[in-house]
């Protein structure tokens, strides 16, 4: 049974995933009290702690402060940067220390391709993340990257979002599922909004 680990384990994909494969996987899923992904020192911890390496890494953990540029408190802007992307390479590095063959699976969004209105830190860090993947890849370790569109989470229900244009939890787990299956390869991109896939855009 692969053991995986999502990080930003608290939110409602995640518990949507552990809730629904529980069978099929040992799915690790820790709340940021238990794994800061900023902190480099908490994520080299937790790696450290358990009892065997995972097979599959999941960087799920994210967070925005939508705020005009010139509106922008500088903290929250970096604070931004610092969850969603270079907290993926803290996590990717101490999974990849502890197990050169892990499968990297990195959640970043449609906004590292679209520039949208007030989100400025959001798409610079998905974006990042995109090209973290890639980078990983072209190292020659298992990664690939999904951008998911508008999920029906907690975390989307803070934003004005069409709901023609929000896909369920189930429906990105099809995606996760594939990749956890081998169908696809590394350093791939695969853009999913709900009526709508696009591999390496």
């Amino acid at each position: 049974m692969k053991r995986i680990l999502i990080t930003g384990g608290a939110g409602d994909w995640a518990q949507s995933f552990k809730q629904n494969f529980a069978d099929k996987f040992e799915i690790f899923t820790p709340s940021r009290q238990e794994l800061d992904v900023t902190n480099e020192s908490s994520v080299i911890d937790y790696f450290e702690q358990q009892s065997k390496s995972f097979d599959v890494v999941i960087n799920n953990a994210g967070t925005i402060h939508p705020k005009r540029i010139l509106e922008s408190d500088s903290t929250a802007w970096v604070n931004d940067i610092n969850v969603n992307l270079v907290g993926t390479f803290y996590v990717s590095k101490a999974a990849l220390n502890s197990n050169a063959n892990t499968q990297l699976i990195h959640m970043s969004s449609t906004a590292g391709f679209n520039a949208y209105k007030d989100w400025s830190s959001y798409c610079a860090s998905k974006a990042g993340v995109i090209t973290l993947s890639k980078s990983l890849a072209a190292d020659g370790f298992n990664s690939v990257c999904l951008c998911p569109g508008a999920i029906d989470t907690k975390f989307r229900d803070k934003f004005d979002i069409a709901n023609n244009n929000v896909m369920t939890c189930e429906h990105l787990s099809e995606f996760v599922l594939q990749v956890l299956n081998g169908d696809f390869d590394s350093g791939d991109v695969l853009f999913i909004r709900a009526n709508e896939f696009v591999l390496n855009p």
